[in-house]
């Protein structure tokens, strides 16, 4: 059933999407409507980063707005952090899983076509919305008894974080976000590494990065190092003379934002708006320019 102050006034409502994991914290997700009725909206699910230690959903809550606006229904997701919860990065890929799931298994409640529920994630958040995602494709089964989904529609992935094996401090990555990955053990850490599996999987992913980010060189090595003709469905764009985090401010958040709308319209999502983007903001294509 759908809550009145959604029908009526288009305000975000808050769900809790892992009840039935009795065991763990509630966790709670933000659901922004899409401006109009309709059963055929898409939806995009944003995940936050902070390197699996802190953060906060409202890192994209400008970006949820300006999503609905176009007529994608979006969720800001709170998913456990080892600051709050103790965690290690496999639990919050896990939270990413149940949270699609639950979007999945909601869709009509909020007009959300099922073919189109994408994810989109900033560093730590771009790592865990991707592994949530191959980690399905690449065998791992539904939580939910008698729940059938398909893997997410399209992947967004701002500077993410792509290679847990490889990371060290020259990366960028801080003492204690180095610890959590080590304390993964090398067996996980190498099935939450995505580069290569980003290649194999069919799922459009578009990966943004600044140029000066300190994660580019690897992510370009694990994504393209070995393949001679890349897959058209992967994108990546680089953001020329910006650091980590770039895409929180503007002129880059609108262009950020206006590129990715663009990436799941040309994919068949009905987004139903442009934004107009910043003219000294331009994103350039790695494969094309040499970025």
């Amino acid at each position: 059933m759908i809550l009145t102050a959604y029908l009526t006034h288009r305000k975000p409502i808050t769900v809790i999407y892992n009840e039935e994991q009795t065991q763990q914290p509630a966790l709670k997700m933000q659901i922004y409507p899409a401006k109009e009725d309709g059963d055929n909206h898409p939806a995009v699910l944003f995940f936050h980063g902070g390197g699996w230690i802190t953060g906060s959903p409202d890192q994209f809550k400008w970006f949820a707005e300006k999503f609905a606006a176009c007529g994608i229904v979006s969720a800001l997701v709170e998913y456990r952090v080892h600051s709050r919860h103790g965690s290690l990065p496999d639990s919050a890929v896990e939270d990413a899983y149940n949270a699609y799931q639950w979007m999945y298994r909601h869709h009509a409640q909020f007009g959300v076509d099922t073919a189109h529920i994408a994810l989109v994630g900033g560093s730590a958040g771009g790592h865990i919305a991707a592994a949530s995602a191959l980690n399905y494709t690449f065998g791992a089964a539904s939580n939910y008894e008698g729940t059938k989904t398909t893997h997410p529609f399209a992947l967004g992935l701002l500077n993410p974080v792509l290679e847990l094996t490889v990371a060290k401090k020259s990366q960028g990555y801080t003492q204690e976000e180095l610890k959590l990955i080590d304390a993964l053990g090398p067996t996980k850490a190498t099935k939450l590494s995505l580069g290569s599996k980003l290649e194999r999987t069919d799922i459009p992913t578009q990966i943004i990065y600044g140029s000066l980010d300190p994660l580019l060189p690897t992510a370009y090595e694990a994504l393209f190092s070995q393949v001679e003709e890349p897959r058209s469905h992967l994108e990546l764009l680089v953001a020329s003379g910006e650091n980590h985090g770039f895409f929180n401010y503007e002129p880059w958040r609108t262009t950020v934002a206006g590129s990715l709308l663009a990436f799941l319209r040309a994919h068949g999502a009905a987004v139903d708006c442009k934004l107009a983007m910043n003219e000294p903001a331009k994103l350039k294509n790695a494969r094309e320019n040499g970025a």
